[in-house]
């Protein structure tokens, strides 16, 4: 009798539960490589390939090898006006010892005519055999072009040719449970809530057309992940995480999101994942995706589908890394 793979069937059931809701896009949580995509994003507990700079720094030590990762993808539709909208990645890893290493990246997502981008600094520290923690400093910045005048009053565009920008600080831990291979993973993004504005953010606070300055109207909000991923067996592995968005304001957006992989032949992997998100008029999305590693090189692609975008035809993400 044929012995029922029961990782694939979770997987399908993932996605079938994703597909029966609704999605939220925010292109600044918009995830980094095609493997985490493909897994949902649930990849705190994860963490062991050059992604952890961008979902939790503490897993970083859990890569033996440098290497290093590009990524890229294609956002949602052609473009803004035929702007060519995208995101690259690009990230480098380098173990330190037995109890440091270090990870270095850039993200760009925009378009020809604005853009939002990242320097990322991370370190990971080995507290004890099964702890550790990690901290990433980066510099994030925006950048808008030349806007022509309004074509009605003439007047220029408050926007056109700015740039701004400022430094942020994530806080990551990973702890390896003793429970058969569970992992455990907390990550805090933006603790500072870095201000990227101009310092001159306005806002209508009193819904009547008036701009009026808003000290906090330009700062990031802070994230709160936490997540566990669980080897199945030796060829599988499950993740779930919770998520609270800007869990420092009045409107925190709370989502639970689950994926996880399985391999199917030698060097080849499926991956799945899907989020819910527990607020009015927004319930999740669905991914999907392969990997596959051919010695020293891995290459992966995932399939991201906001459900609640019907317009668009979701987006496809490349990755390739070498180690060496």
């Amino acid at each position: 009798m044929k012995k029922v793979n029961y990782f694939q069937l979770i997987l399908s059931a993932v996605i079938l539960l994703a597909v029966a809701a609704e999605a939220v896009v925010n292109i600044q949580n918009t995830g980094s490589g095609a493997r985490a995509a493909a897994m949902g994003n649930s990849f705190v507990a994860v963490a062991d390939d050059n992604d952890a700079v961008f979902f939790n720094p503490a897993g970083l030590n859990q890569i033996k090898k440098r290497g290093i990762a590009y990524t890229n993808v294609s956002l949602f539709f052609s473009g803004i006006d035929g702007d060519n909208l995208g995101q690259h990645v690009l990230s480098f890893v380098q173990p330190m010892g037995e109890k440091m290493s270090l990870g270095l990246a850039y993200e760009r997502i925009g378009s020809d005519l604005m853009s939002e981008n990242g320097a990322f600094l991370s370190l990971s520290y080995r507290l004890s055999q099964k702890l550790s923690l990690g901290l990433s400093g980066k510099y994030l910045f925006w950048s808008v072009g030349d806007i022509p005048n309004d074509a009605v009053t003439g007047l220029p565009d408050p926007l056109s040719g700015s740039s701004a920008g400022n430094v942020g600080v994530d806080v990551g831990l990973l702890w390896k449970s003793p429970i058969q291979g569970a992992k455990l993973g907390l990550f805090l993004k933006n603790v500072n809530q870095p201000d990227v504005s101009k310092g001159d953010a306005r806002v209508d606070t009193d819904g009547d057309g008036t701009l009026e300055l808003d000290s906090d109207a330009g700062k990031l909000p802070m994230d709160l992940h936490v997540g566990v991923s669980y080897p199945v067996n030796e060829a599988s592995m499950v993740s779930v995480q919770w998520v609270m968005r800007d869990m420092s304001g009045e409107e925190t957006e709370k989502r639970l999101v689950v994926g996880g992989e399985t391999k199917l032949a030698e060097g080849l992997m499926l991956r799945a994942g899907g989020a819910r998100i527990f607020e009015d008029e927004a319930s999740g999305d669905v991914n999907a995706g392969l990997g596959y590693r051919w010695g020293k090189a891995g290459f992966d692609y995932s399939y991201h589908i906001p459900l609640d975008l019907t317009e668009t035809n979701g987006s496809h993400r490349f990755s390739l890394a070498y180690q060496f």
